[in-house]
């Protein structure tokens, strides 16, 4: 696909990406519920959470202590 027609489709489904995100996000979910059931679903979801914590941890070069403020933060604890 050439750069004219990749800008055209981004440009079209731009105002379309979250709901395009979001469905797909719900859709793989519920495809791990009912293949693998959910245990080992949420599991499998609070590994990758640790994951992407560990991951920001390491690019931001954040602390344990900022990163438990803004998880209260965003939990408005």
């Amino acid at each position: 696909m050439d750069q004219e027609k990749k800008d055209y489709w981004m440009n079209e489904l731009k105002p379309y990406r979250f709901r395009i995100i979001w469905t797909t996000v719900f859709f793989l979910l519920a495809l791990l519920l009912l293949w693998i059931g959910f245990g080992k679903t949420l599991v499998l979801l609070i590994f990758a959470a640790i994951g992407y914590i560990i991951g920001k941890m390491r690019d931001e070069d954040l602390d344990i202590y900022s990163l438990i403020d803004s998880v209260r933060s965003i939990l408005g604890i």
